[in-house]
């Protein structure tokens, strides 16, 4: 008979669905464990793209403290010239580092290891920094250039191995999608980070500001390197080599061995005319934004007298617009293919320079920068798409070491030659020769296009093998 109470076994078995299902809506509420839930029920391509969409988001925090580099060296009294070194320097020990860094990559089965370490050490030098202020040192602004030049080392390194690698890690029907989503999530988080960084900067006690707020970036962006470390990415060497690293890599080497290597090494170009075509067609591009890339924030905060609220309400445009923009550039992209974007998207880019010189209204340079937001997406989808398809598969870490070096010859040298023009003639005239050239060195995608096929054509062979044709 029954007694009207439950059982025993019964209450536990109903004590334990209860806590189940209340469990199973704690976890839905967790966006992280939602993040992991979905990761593992992927198969491995998904399961990177989704560690690669998450991990751009911590890293946009410390990248928006680094927005403020320059105004931080300008608040401790770094000079104009100095202000130039910091956007040159850096491209000159890429110079220096970048070939070297891709060969020793492309003979490394597994690449991960190593740019979570080299990404690692570049992020301390936030903490360094955290510490100039307090230095016995008369020149702090110098100082801290010096510091942030210094560890830009271990970041050129991971550059070269982290453009092969997403190639690797994504396939190649979903790279400007992937690309379009990473952008678009670090757009967000820099937009609100770039935005309260500078709320943050105005309002809070100098240098206190500065070293709490990198402090706080470099805390975040550990959760960066934490996703990184969960790609999976399969044995590069394999894929890339059909043979063993030759005994010459593994050991030292005479001068005449080196030279070989290097006229080996430009050998292996001749044959890959559209590799050269971009290279050529980029650094022309680059030579104007190079050149005037270091007075924006001398003449914003110098000559048109900036806050930091202002800074950080700029930078907020700058990253805010772009999330419109990888939608839109995305689906113009998939319409019409990332060959046309680029060449009639870029010639627009020195539009910007020129506009930010005939303004001399922090008001309207806001205007003009939310503008070329929407533009920029265009060329930064496009271009990385179009660069890792003319690179070969087997040396891409090699032949992205030498697009990356031969960018930095361009990149080091500019903006010290438009520092010292400014100095001379005035950064406003700068500012609006740079655009020119920038216009006329991009027109080059036009008259001496890619002839590479983009992912138009590998969409449609896709689609076909779906349907079976």
């Amino acid at each position: 008979m029954s007694t009207g109470k439950a059982d025993p076994s019964q209450r536990i078995a109903t004590i334990s669905q209860t806590l189940t299902r209340r469990a199973q809506d704690v976890r839905r509420r967790l966006s992280l464990v939602q993040v992991w839930k979905a990761a593992y029920g992927m198969d491995l391509p998904q399961r990177n793209v989704r560690y690669l969409e998450v991990e751009i988001f911590w890293a946009a925090f410390l990248s928006a403290a680094a927005t403020f580099n320059a105004a931080f060296a300008l608040r401790l009294g770094a000079s104009n010239a100095e202000i130039g070194l910091l956007s040159s320097m850096p491209a000159l020990m890429a110079l220096i580092v970048t070939i070297p860094s891709g060969h020793f990559l492309s003979h490394r089965p597994q690449v991960v290891p190593w740019l979570v370490r080299s990404l690692l050490l570049h992020r301390l030098g936030f903490l360094l920094v955290v510490l100039v202020p307090w230095l016995p040192f008369a020149a702090k602004g110098t100082l801290l250039v010096w510091l942030l030049v210094l560890f830009t080392i271990p970041a050129h390194f991971f550059g070269v191995g982290w453009n092969s690698m997403l190639a690797d890690a994504i396939p190649e029907v979903e790279r400007t999608k992937v690309f379009a989503i990473r952008n678009g999530v670090s757009a967000i988080a820099l937009t609100g980070g770039i935005y309260f960084s500078g709320l943050w900067l105005e309002y809070g006690v100098f240098p206190w500001n500065y070293q709490i707020l990198y402090a706080a970036g470099f805390v975040t962006s550990l959760l960066s390197i934490f996703y990184i470390r969960k790609l999976q990415i399969p044995d590069q060497l394999a894929t890339r080599t059909e043979t063993p690293p030759p005994a010459f890599v593994q050991r030292r080497h005479s001068a005449r061995e080196i030279v070989d290597r290097w006229i080996s090494t430009a050998d292996k170009f001749r044959g890959h005319r559209d590799f050269m075509r971009i290279v050529v067609n980029t650094l022309l591009h680059g030579i104007g934004l190079w050149m005037v890339g270091p007075l924006y924030v001398i003449y914003f905060v110098r000559g048109l007298g900036a806050s930091e609220g202002w800074l950080g309400l700029h930078g907020m445009l700058g990253n805010l617009t772009p999330v419109l923009g990888y939608y839109l550039w995305q689906r113009a992209i998939e319409r019409w293919g990332e060959n046309p974007v680029l060449k009639w998207t870029i010639v627009l880019v020195g539009l910007y320079p020129m506009l930010v010189g005939f303004s001399p209204s922090l008001t309207i340079i806001l205007i003009w920068t939310a503008l070329n937001g929407l533009l920029v997406p265009a060329i930064g989808l496009s271009h990385i798409f179009m660069l890792l398809k003319v690179c070969p598969d087997r040396e891409r870490p090699l032949f992205m070491g030498v697009y990356t070096t031969i960018m930095n010859m361009g990149a080091s040298v500019m903006p010290l030659v438009g520092v010292a023009a400014a100095d001379h003639f005035g950064i406003v005239p700068v500012l609006v020769v740079g655009g020119v050239l920038t216009t006329i060195g991009s027109a080059s995608f036009l008259w001496n296009p890619l002839q590479t096929e983009d992912s138009q054509i590998a969409r449609r062979q896709n689609v076909r093998v779906e349907a079976g044709v």
